[in-house]
């Protein structure tokens, strides 16, 4: 434990962690055809090939064991253990991903270390992600929790947005033949900065352990309206957010409706506009509740995600616009659903509940919603809007379901 007195700063560190282990957990993401030429070689077995068509998934397919491992822990020994031991978890498989010999030099223990390393991520991610976002709720006062959570997912978005803006910054300073030899592992050996979050957990003071409350069985058993109505509300943005920032680039260049470096462009202007819109949201939904802002983000994204397919048009500026408003609505969904979701649970079984809801809904409909989406833009008619408006009318009856405490004493 490091001899610094951190408890004044440990919101601001919180969130801080969670931006650089959310940066950890996206750089396998532009990173892909990389890994797969030194760890997935073409001319290898069909069984290294099926590990490589793995290697964005496993991340989030194996984020629920995360919540289950460490959902429990922050419920019996305290949030900041569990984002300890998470964020612990998040960056050694990080900086061994970035010092693991290549496929020639060790054959098929290559591909299935990085394997390993990527469930641990999204182990670690099932875990630290919830943890602080409950944590953050927790410490803030009552009438500043949704600006406190809406960090959790400005966080996010902070993120994945430097893991691929340290690409752009590769290419400043190597070569393209450099950056595919050696220059992509230094993104990677930069996960080592995460570790000094790991221990800069403040003391804290013995508590009452609740073995029975904070389980999973009787959290299933006394909370399963909130559970289910979480996950209902959690698919909304799981589906939202891997159309806009992994399907709608591979449509658009598909279908010559855009270039890849226009479409980019125009992911990082909505991922800019949503970081924005989160703050602001969350600053105004302690003064206004939250669900308000809920409801008009997903009926906004909806809408903006319905034009989007329904008129396939090529122009730079039309689609730079429609994501931008895509980025603000889906923003002003995220600003609250922090302190929204926390603020639905009792203190015993809060990050348990938490993670368990988010990861799962997240494991199911956001490792899904590509391939789906892939397949259903093929079919005559507008099938492609189906998730979305099924997730999006599931998340508002659900919505509904749920009491909105704003400003309320956590239950």
């Amino acid at each position: 434990m490091l001899k610094i007195d951190v408890k004044k700063y440990e919101s601001l560190i919180g969130a801080v962690g969670n931006i650089l282990t959310w940066y950890d957990f996206a750089l396998v993401m532009p990173l892909t055809v990389v890994l797969m030429s030194h760890f997935f070689p073409e001319n290898t077995s069909y069984f290294v090939k099926i590990l490589g068509g793995l290697i964005v998934s496993m991340g989030l397919f194996s984020r629920p064991f995360g919540a289950m491992i460490f959902g429990p822990i922050g419920d019996k020994f305290g949030r900041e253990k569990a984002i300890s031991l998470s964020v612990l978890l998040m960056a050694v498989p990080t900086v061994i991903i970035g010092i693991t010999p290549d496929y020639e030099s060790i054959g098929i223990f290559a591909p299935i270390i990085v394997i390993v390393c990527r469930i641990l991520q999204g182990i670690s991610m099932g875990g630290e992600y919830t943890s602080t976002m409950v944590h953050l709720v927790e410490k803030a006062p009552s009438n500043k929790r949704g600006f406190y959570g809406s960090w959790t997912d400005a966080g996010n978005q902070l993120g994945v947005f430097l893991s691929g803006q340290s690409i752009v910054w590769l290419y400043s300073f190597f070569t393209g033949e450099e950056v595919y030899s050696f220059a992509w592992r230094i993104p990677f050996l930069c996960g080592i900065f995460l570790l000094p979050f790991a221990f800069l957990v403040p003391k804290q003071t013995k508590k009452k352990k609740t073995v029975s409350e904070a389980s999973i069985f009787s959290l299933l058993l006394h909370h399963q309206k909130e559970v289910f109505c979480t996950m209902a509300i959690t698919a909304f943005s799981a589906v939202g957010f891997y159309t806009l920032w992994t399907f709608l680039p591979y449509y658009l260049v598909s279908e010559q409706l855009m270039s890849l470096d226009e479409s980019a462009l125009c992911g990082v202007m909505a991922s800019l506009i949503s970081i924005i819109s989160i703050f602001v949201a969350g600053y105004l939904s302690d003064k206004y509740k939250r669900k308000p802002f809920l409801i008009l983000g997903i009926v906004g994204t909806f809408i903006t995600c319905s034009v989007m397919f329904i008129f396939k048009v090529k122009s730079f500026n039309y689609w730079l616009i429609t994501e931008s408003f895509f980025g603000f609505f889906i923003g002003l969904y995220y600003a609250s659903r922090a302190a929204f979701f926390s603020e639905s649970f009792p203190k015993q079984v809060r990050c348990t509940a938490v993670s368990i809801s988010l990861s799962v809904a997240q494991a199911v409909f956001g490792g899904l919603t590509p391939v789906v989406m892939v397949w259903l833009i093929d079919i005559p008619g507008y099938f492609a809007l189906l998730p979305i408006f099924i997730v999006s009318v599931v998340a508002l009856i659900s919505l509904a379901m749920l009491k909105d405490r704003t400003g309320e004493k956590l239950i």
